[in-house]
């Protein structure tokens, strides 16, 4: 019977009456019977808070005492590793690296908001050149076209320029035959009519020595 006992107590891997702590997790509600309803909660226990284990039952539940009143919690939030205890001072100087970090994170968070909104003001400007540069080389495009079209003007006008020329040294060439032929003519009727006048003179004489 004793070793059965002492069976027992070994197999349930601690020694009652040992000092084991609450875990870093949560707080744990202590019952007044080893079951979870809502109304057996005797009071809740701290992250670390010191216990002293009367025993541990298989069924997961385990029978504690704290500040002198007894009950029951569940064994798997127990550890007999006893947690490290800072001092005030090392408390005082975390909660302060807390703060500044914590101070720092917003001041992060809000450069990130401000870079952010200047990258979306970037991203707008650069939209607005990329439109800006399609305009212009559209207006590139139209540019060379009106390029080619006073070329081409510009060859037309040089072709009809030249026909003009020619048209004018040939007006000229015509204006000079038509002169010559004038001349010709008059020169011709005024021969015609000198013979005429001449033959009359001849007459006219004739017939004064025939009287």
């Amino acid at each position: 019977m004793r070793k059965l006992l002492l069976l027992v107590v070994f197999s349930s891997g601690v020694m009652a009456n040992s000092t084991q702590y609450i875990g870093n997790e949560v707080k744990i509600p202590m019952r007044s019977d080893a079951s979870i309803t809502k109304d057996n909660i005797i009071t809740k226990l701290a992250i670390h808070a010191p216990v002293t284990l009367i025993k541990k039952q298989t069924n997961g539940w385990s029978q504690v005492e704290y500040q002198g009143t007894q009950g029951w919690i569940i064994s798997r939030y127990l550890t007999d590793t006893k947690p490290i205890q800072a001092s005030n001072g090392k408390l005082k100087q975390q909660a302060k690296q807390i703060s500044k970090l914590k101070q720092n994170n917003q001041a992060h968070q809000q450069t990130i908001v401000e870079l952010e909104q200047e990258l979306g003001q970037q991203r707008q400007s650069v939209n607005t050149l990329k439109a800006a540069s399609a305009e212009y080389d559209t207006q590139v495009l139209e540019l060379s076209k009106l390029r080619n079209k006073m070329n081409n003007l510009d060859q037309t006008n040089t072709d009809l320029i030249d026909q003009v020329k020619l048209l004018k040294s040939q007006s000229s060439a015509m204006h000079s035959t038509d002169f010559l032929t004038i001349i010709s003519t008059l020169m011709l009727f005024a021969g015609l009519a000198g013979g005429y006048f001449v033959s009359k003179a001849n007459e006219s004489r004739n017939n004064i020595y025939t009287i």
